[in-house]
């Protein structure tokens, strides 16, 4: 596909999304800017609360305890309740976690961690609800082929994963203190709200169900299939952006300003790969796009194992975010064809794969990088991503 036709199809493709869709780009963007606006503030979170930076993982450790449970549950309520409440009650808990955490920064004095720990069970929640509801409203508002407007809000998601560090940047530089990005998170959530209150959502397009018949769904091989790949993905790219740049510094001895630059670099051409790939998905198949993505993300995660200088780290670093760019929106494509009737717990399972990724799969390759260095260590996402390839290499044959 010639560049100028790319830009025209996501342009008439753009022109179509609804008002809905683009107040969920909003909230992906959203989002993306508070679970990305940890990272960049954990040094000075160290300095306040009076503990080592090593002791700020279990942060993510109880984020991950509070989003594991919340997108089971909304999931399945989804299919009950409907998706409106749970959406703006989701959008809300957010707002009063980021509001909390700041507060909690502000007023917390050293050896203080027990209060911003119950803060992140809380975002955990919203960010739980927010990951299950907003998919499954942008995949109804957009049947029958949701692919495209997954991706281009998906998209956002990147967007507000690139904008957060350089605001918590300009904050440190101009003296201000960290905190603020969450009070101004804490307000962005509060006017998404308010501007998705009087919209109207698409409701459940099936009966209730039984939560027997919810658990029901484990016992399909496919649901199990989905829950996997998904692990696997976000196991995947969160291991490339927490390692590549300890591996530059450590193994290629790239400055450390350099090294940096490659998590900034990754996620920049998350944001290309996606509007590409919605781009893309208007003409091929799932299967198809997850075989390709999948296998060239292996390829170019290997790329980064065996890279012998930082210009090649740097390179394989953004074919990497380019090519798992749209991993995640096809596998929520691919599950809304097999289970269009119980989308909301099917979604939740499959949303259930971010906990485990994220508890997982960064944790086992820092403790590989201790036994056998940091190359072995990027193996794991190379392995994963060429699981994935094989699996849907397999699906494509059937």
């Amino acid at each position: 596909m010639h560049l100028p036709t790319v830009f025209a199809t996501l342009l008439l493709r753009a022109m179509r999304l609804s008002r809905l869709s683009y107040s969920l780009a909003a909230v992906f963007l959203c989002y993306g800017a508070v679970v990305f606006a940890f990272g960049p503030c954990l040094t000075s979170m160290a300095d306040r609360f009076g503990v080592s930076v090593g002791q700020l993982g279990s942060l993510f450790t109880l984020y991950a305890v509070g989003l594991i449970p919340s997108v089971l549950l909304h999931g399945y309520l989804s299919d009950i309740i409907g998706r409106r409440f749970l959406l703006l009650s989701a959008i809300g808990v957010m707002a009063l976690g980021c509001g909390l955490f700041g507060l909690v920064a502000m007023i917390a004095g050293p050896r203080s961690l027990a209060f911003p720990l119950a803060v992140m069970v809380l975002l955990g929640y919203g960010g739980g609800g927010i990951e299950s509801v907003a998919n499954i409203l942008v995949t109804d508002d957009n049947q029958p082929s949701p692919a495209f407007a997954l991706n281009a809000t998906h998209a956002f998601f990147a967007i507000g994963a690139v904008l957060s560090p350089l605001a918590v940047s300009l904050l440190l530089r101009s003296d201000l203190s960290w905190h603020f990005v969450f009070y101004g998170s804490a307000a962005l959530f509060v006017v998404l709200f308010l501007l998705l209150l009087p919209q109207r959502m698409p409701s459940p397009t099936s009966e209730p169900f039984f939560p027997g018949e919810a658990v029901a769904l484990l016992r399909l091989p496919l649901v199990w299939w989905f829950l996997a790949a998904t692990t696997f993905y976000v196991g995947a790219e969160l291991g490339v952006s927490a390692w590549v740049s300890p591996l530059m510094e450590n193994v290629l001895s790239t400055r450390r300003d350099v090294a940096g630059l490659s998590v900034s670099l990754f996620w920049a051409l998350m944001i290309v790969g996606r509007m590409v790939v919605s781009a893309l998905s208007v003409r091929l198949r799932a299967p198809q796009l997850l075989f390709a993505l999948a296998l060239g993300s292996a390829v170019s995660t290997l790329a980064i194992a065996y890279a012998t200088d930082s210009a090649g780290c740097l390179v394989a670093t953004g074919a990497t975010g380019l090519f798992m760019s749209g991993i995640f929106a096809m596998l929520l494509v691919d599950a809304s064809r097999h289970f269009p009737q119980r989308l909301g717990s099917v979604f939740g399972i499959m949303m259930a794969g971010i906990g485990i990724g994220s508890l997982t799969i960064p944790a086992a390759m820092g403790w590989l990088s201790e036994v056998a260095g940091f190359r072995l260590a990027m193996f794991v996402p190379t392995g994963l991503m060429a699981t994935l390839a094989l699996g849907y290499l397999a699906r494509l044959f059937k």
